[in-house]
């Protein structure tokens, strides 16, 4: 069951999106759309299956003033407590598509998420990007972040990237160069990504499933990876490992509320069951506090957080 629509968005807007995006939910639990299973409900929450509603979706925003968030799997995102104002969306449908192109290449939609997208690639001899599948979210959220591991980034194997452009409401095509991947950054911040073209290597398919599982079981053995949870809380600091220096400070286990610093990963912070969001920033500031007093090394975010306090 929805809320009611919220009466600080422009009736024409609220019309226009129900006539357009008739599946639309409106005062959408963001909760149940994220990996941390917490943050407050958004205005508005569409599902988008195709690149015409996504320019829909765009230009109804944009000529109401409305904001416009994309949430993709939601694996690296703090839903603040109040929710997120405007309209939310998560890329389904035809951005889940996997293609091959020419030689090495594969085609896939910017709603695919990398673990499905590195096992298709797999199983048809195409290697590369196997370091990439204990990242949990969608390429386009990956592609955004420049998410990695120690072994690689996302950047590392992409062709193209291509991006629904605000004010023409065409796709247009970026490449690696305009795109200025570096360490969980790129020129991406604020763009519709709609897809990536990615250059992998040809390989025995046996060889590159065996390396798939591996690094699978290295996360297993490494991470929190069956509570609630978005992955990474902080970038490493130059030449330093974050989760070595929040277990130094002794903060493993640490917990605010039902949010807890992981026993198993520190790096890595767990909703135990109803924690809010204001428990995990309470944690926050705690870490940055304790590591900037103890190592004189100020961290910063790579999780991403949205919405009102």
């Amino acid at each position: 069951m929805t809320s009611p629509l919220p009466t600080t968005l422009p009736h024409a807007f609220r019309e226009a999106i129900a006539k357009r995006l008739p599946d639309a939910r409106f005062g959408e639990p963001l909760a149940e759309h994220t990996t941390f299973k917490i943050g407050g409900p958004a205005d508005v929450y569409a599902e988008l299956r195709t690149e015409a509603e996504m320019a829909d979706a765009v230009r109804i925003a944009d000529e109401y003033g409305v904001p416009l968030t994309v949430v993709g799997y939601g694996s690296n995102l703090l839903v603040l407590d109040s929710g997120v104002r405007g309209l939310v969306l998560r890329l389904k449908g035809d951005f889940e598509r996997l293609g091959t192109g020419s030689g090495t290449l594969l085609e896939a939609g910017a709603g695919v998420r990398l673990p499905k997208l590195i096992a298709w690639a797999g199983e048809r001899g195409l290697g590369g990007s196997e370091n990439l599948v204990g990242v949990p979210g969608t390429l386009g959220g990956s592609l955004v972040m420049n998410a990695g591991t120690r072994e690689g980034e996302v950047g590392d194997i992409v062709r193209e990237v291509r991006v629904l452009d605000r004010k023409t409401l065409r796709v247009v095509v970026l490449s690696p160069r305009e795109l200025k991947f570096s360490y969980r950054a790129s020129a991406l911040d604020d763009r519709l990504v709609v897809g990536a073209l990615l250059e992998l290597k040809a390989g025995r398919r046996d060889d590159i499933i065996t390396r798939i599982r591996e690094f699978q079981q290295k996360r297993l053995a490494t991470q929190p990876v069956h509570t609630h949870n978005v992955g990474s809380t902080f970038k490493n600091p130059p030449g330093q490992f974050v989760g070595r220096l929040i277990e130094r400070a002794g903060l493993k286990g640490l917990r605010v509320g039902d949010a807890r610093v992981s026993p198993v990963h520190a790096n890595f912070i767990e909703n135990m069951g109803s924690a809010k969001a204001c428990d995990v920033l309470g944690i926050v500031t705690a870490v940055r506090e304790k590591i900037r007093s103890e190592f004189g090394v100020e961290l910063e975010l790579e999780m991403r957080i949205v919405g009102e306090a």
